[in-house]
C-alpha cells in the first residue's frame, strides 16, 4: 500500500510538472512568434513608407512635367501676342515718320527693350494717330511675358530638384528593402510567425476601419452643428427690427457657412471582403504604396498599386483561373489573370513570363518582377477589376494579404 501510495504521489507530481511545463513553453513560443512578427512588420512598414515617398515623388515629377508643358504654351501665346502688338506699333510709327519727313527714327527693337527704344517723337505720333494698340496694353503684355518666363523657370527648377529627390528616395527604398530581407531571413518565417503576421494585419485593419468610422461620425456631427448654427443665425437676422440688422445676420450666416462648409472628402474604408479569395501576388520581399489616382505622364491617373521588389522576384497568380500574357508600350511585359470568381488582375512591368497562356492555380508562378515599359524602378503594377469591370483601388486588397 505504501508503495502504491508513493507511486501515486510520484505520478501526480509528474503530471503536475507536465501540466505546468507545457503552458509555459507554449506561452514562450507564442511570445517569440509575436516578437518576430512585430520586428518583421516594423521592417515592412519602414519599407512601405519609403515606397510611398518614392511614388509620391514620381507623381510630383509627372505633375511638374505637365505644368512645364502648360507654362511653355502660355509663354509662347503671350510672346506671340506681344510680337503682334510690337509689329502694329512699328507700322504706325513708320507711317508717322514717312508723313512727317523726319530724319531721325528708331524702329522698335526686341519687345523686352521696347520701352527703352521708343523715342518721345514716336510715342507722340502713335498717340496722335490713335493707333489701335494702346501702349499701356503693350506694357502690360511685356510684364506678362516676364512673369510667364519666371513661372516656367521656377517649374523647371522644381522639376530638376524633384528628380534629384527621386534618386535619393529610390536609394532609401532599396536600402529599406535590403534591411527587410535581412530581418526576414534572420527570423526565418514559419507557420506560427505567418499566422501572427496575419493576426496583426487583421487587427490593424479593424483599428483603421474603426478610426475611419469615428472620423466620419465626427465630421457628420460637425456638419450638423454648423448647419444648426447657420440656421439659427439666419433666423435671428431675419427677425431683426431693421433692414441693416437683417443684412448683418445674413452676412454672418454666409460667413459661418463658408468657414465650415468646405466639403470634406469622403473617407474611403477598405471593403469588408478586401483580399478575400486572393493571395499576395509577390512571393518574396517587397514594399508597396497607395498610389491610386496619382497623376502620371501624359495626363493619365494611376489605376493600380505599385509594389517594389528586386528584379527577378517571383510573381504568382492571386487567384485560380487563367493567365494570358501580352506586351504593350506602357506596361511592358504584362499578364492578365482571370480568377474563377470573375475578378481580373492585371500585372505590368514583368521581367519575364513563366510558361504560356494557360489555366493556373492560386499561388502558381506566372512571371518575375521587372522594369519593362514605363517604369522608373523594378516593381509590379497591379490592377484589380472585380467581376471583370472597372478597376478599383487595389491597395486595401493588397494590404489585407501582403
Amino acid at each position: 500500500m505504501r508503495r502504491l501510495a508513493a507511486a501515486t504521489v510520484v505520478l501526480t507530481l509528474g503530471l503536475s510538472a507536465v501540466g505546468l511545463t507545457v503552458p509555459v513553453e507554449a506561452q514562450t513560443d507564442n511570445e517569440a512568434a509575436r516578437q518576430a512578427a512585430r520586428e518583421i512588420q516594423d521592417a515592412r512598414d519602414r519599407a512601405n513608407e519609403a515606397a510611398q515617398a518614392l511614388f509620391d515623388a514620381e507623381s510630383r515629377i509627372d505633375t511638374l512635367t505637365l505644368e512645364i508643358a502648360d507654362a511653355e504654351q502660355e509663354l509662347a501665346a503671350i510672346e506671340a501676342q506681344s510680337n503682334d502688338m510690337r509689329r502694329s506699333l512699328e507700322v504706325s510709327a513708320v507711317r508717322r515718320f514717312t508723313q512727317s519727313g523726319g530724319s531721325d527714327f528708331i524702329l522698335l527693337g526686341d519687345f523686352d527693350d521696347a520701352n527703352d527704344n521708343l523715342t518721345a517723337e514716336v510715342l507722340a505720333a502713335v498717340t496722335v494717330e490713335a493707333a489701335r494698340i494702346d501702349l499701356d496694353d503693350f506694357d502690360a503684355v511685356i510684364v506678362e511675358v516676364a512673369d510667364a518666363r519666371k513661372r516656367l523657370e521656377q517649374r523647371r527648377a522644381e522639376a530638376e530638384q524633384a528628380t534629384i529627390d527621386y534618386a535619393a528616395l529610390q536609394q532609401r527604398t532599396e536600402d529599406e528593402i535590403a534591411r527587410l530581407i535581412e530581418v526576414e531571413e534572420r527570423r526565418q518565417i514559419d507557420e506560427a510567425i505567418e499566422l501572427e503576421l496575419q493576426r496583426q494585419r487583421e487587427e490593424r485593419a479593424r483599428q483603421e476601419a474603426a478610426a475611419a468610422e469615428a472620423k466620419a461620425a465626427t465630421d457628420r456631427q460637425a456638419a450638423e452643428r454648423a448647419a444648426a448654427a447657420a440656421s439659427s443665425s439666419s433666423n435671428s437676422g431675419s427677425s431683426g427690427s431693421s433692414g441693416n440688422s437683417g443684412s448683418s445676420g445674413s452676412s454672418n450666416s454666409g460667413s459661418g457657412s463658408g468657414g465650415s462648409g468646405g466639403t470634406t472628402p469622403p473617407t474611403t474604408t477598405p471593403p469588408s471582403n478586401a483580399g478575400r479569395g486572393m493571395v499576395c501576388p509577390i512571393r518574396g520581399n517587397y514594399a508597396f504604396a497607395d498610389t491610386w489616382g496619382a497623376p502620371r505622364s501624359g495626363g493619365r491617373s494611376h489605376q493600380g498599386v505599385d509594389m517594389i521588389a528586386p528584379s527577378g522576384t517571383t510573381l504568382v497568380a492571386a487567384e485560380s483561373g487563367t493567365v494570358r500574357f501580352s506586351t504593350n508600350r506602357l506596361g511592358g511585359n504584362a499578364a492578365w489573370v482571370t480568377g474563377n470568381s470573375g475578378t481580373k488582375y492585371y500585372y505590368a512591368h514583368l521581367q519575364g513570363f513563366t510558361g504560356g497562356n494557360r489555366s493556373v492555380s492560386q499561388g502558381e508562378q506566372i512571371g518575375t518582377v521587372g522594369q519593362t515599359g514605363n517604369a522608373g524602378t523594378p516593381h509590379l503594377h497591379l490592377q484589380i477589376h472585380p467581376g471583370g469591370g472597372t478597376a478599383v483601388n487595389p491597395y486595401p486588397y493588397v494590404r489585407a494579404v501582403c
